[in-house]
């Protein structure tokens, strides 16, 4: 998972990379996209999570047969959901850029990539939930497989395609939209032959009614709360990105370059989130409760002392990180603030997303969209808010870095609760 973690993150960086030769402009532009796509994307995290560790339980006690009426009852409810979600943002996709902030010309940049990418919206839903269901059978390195391909794709499409290299038309922005259409349906199709032809977890007959509903309730207890809770991550961001946007557009396209290089960073986090919550959740379908205490635990300890190491990394290597990505001082400015501070907090902020998975299998979904809820409400709204005000932007970024702080003690305080009542020695 770390691999595949890797490229997807990295592919992030690539996109921003490339985009930035055709100016500041398109590079702020991308800074609006990220949080709006990362909320689609999001509802595949959730969907994944809720069949994920449903599954991971009943292999965990040996019933293939029930796992298999699981997944392909998950993905019949994906479909439903990636064509609601895409048919929403269609709807109300001006509205809600100039919401964020964008102005006039930067429009015209998000409309050109977003009117592409628009294709690629379900099955990004899709390809979350395929890799979330190889990791609850164990089987990482398809998941891996899926993830790594589609970023390949893209990375060697992007310059091809934004900038006309050889026979291929230059089409800027949309160029960008369309490398990542063609990753996303080879991604989808190693998932969907991989899980349904050759791992036969995917049933081609109709279910009965009362076994759909059985699982559709089960499904939606997790994938509700879940899904909101992951909605409300790039919900925060975007969020951030609007109270960034009164700085300045040169401010956007620095965040923006800081957001995906944060998103680097915490890839190990990533990578130990994609697989922890399976750990848990076969571990407690064959009642093993003390390696589920123990890999908590451990996966906590790790992140914090890991981070720590990224964060003295991002302050050797700030200013090399920022000309890499603009040659305006002021964007480069805007990157070197932000790898300054809100890296101290990742630690922290790492923890709360292995919480945020782990009470999901635990049965405890709703916590995760009450941490989240309270991250963005409680904490990172008014202490940016104020920071902005009295300090500018380096005042937002301090808001930032406190409010991960005061998340991880929320967290672990509602974790420790679950862990005592399902009879767990507290993670610390």
């Amino acid at each position: 998972m770390l691999y595949a973690l890797v490229a997807i993150m990295g592919l992030g960086l690539v996109d921003s990379y490339f985009i930035s030769y055709l100016g500041t402009e398109q590079l702020a532009a991308i800074g609006f996209i990220v949080p709006i796509v990362s909320i689609i994307t999001s509802f595949g995290l959730g969907l994944g999570m809720a069949i994920s560790s449903l599954t991971s339980k009943l292999i965990g006690s040996g019933n293939l047969d029930s796992a298999a009426r699981l997944i392909t009852d998950g993905f019949y409810l994906t479909g439903i959901v990636a064509l609601i979600s895409t048919l929403m943002l269609v709807w109300q996709m001006e509205n809600i850029f100039v919401l964020l902030g964008a102005q006039a010309n930067t429009l015209d940049y998000i409309h050109q990539y977003m009117s592409t990418w628009m294709f690629a919206a379900p099955l990004s839903v899709y390809s979350m939930v395929c890799a979330s269901t190889f990791r609850a059978l164990g089987d990482t390195a398809t998941s891996a497989r899926i993830a790594i391909s589609m970023t390949l794709t893209n990375a060697v499409l992007d310059p091809l395609l934004i900038f006309g290299i050889g026979p291929f038309p230059e089409l800027g922005m949309q160029g960008a939209a369309l490398a990542t259409v063609l990753a996303v349906v080879l991604a989808i199709s190693i998932g969907f032959y991989q899980l349904g032809i050759k791992e036969k977890f995917l049933l081609w007959s109709i279910p009965h009614w009362q076994d759909f509903k059985y699982n559709l309730n089960r499904l939606l207890h997790i994938a509700i709360p879940a899904l909101l809770a992951n909605a409300i991550i790039p919900a925060t961001s975007a969020v951030l990105t609007t109270l960034v946007a009164k700085f300045g557009i040169d401010a956007v396209a620095g965040y923006g370059v800081g957001t995906r290089v944060e998103q680097l960073s915490l890839m190990i986090v990533f990578a130990l989130s994609s697989t922890l919550p399976m750990f848990i959740g076969q571990n407690l379908g064959a009642n093993k409760l003390e390696r589920v205490q123990q890999s908590i635990s451990l996966a906590f300890r790790f992140v914090i002392a890991l981070q720590l190491l990224v964060f003295l990394v991002l302050i050797v290597s700030a200013d090399t990180i920022a000309k890499l990505f603009s040659s305006e001082q002021s964007v480069q400015d805007t990157i070197v603030t932000f790898l300054w501070i809100v890296p101290l907090s990742y630690g922290l902020s790492g923890v709360v997303v292995l919480i945020n998975v782990a009470v999901n299998v635990l049965g405890k979904p709703r916590l995760a969209l009450y941490i989240n809820s309270c991250k963005l409400l409680a904490f990172y709204l008014p202490l940016t808010y104020f920071g902005a005000k009295w300090f500018e932007l380096k005042g937002l970024f301090i808001g930032i870095a406190i409010g991960n702080c005061l998340s991880y003690v929320l967290a672990l305080v509602l974790l420790n609760k679950t862990l005592i009542e399902l009879k767990i020695k507290p993670s610390v």
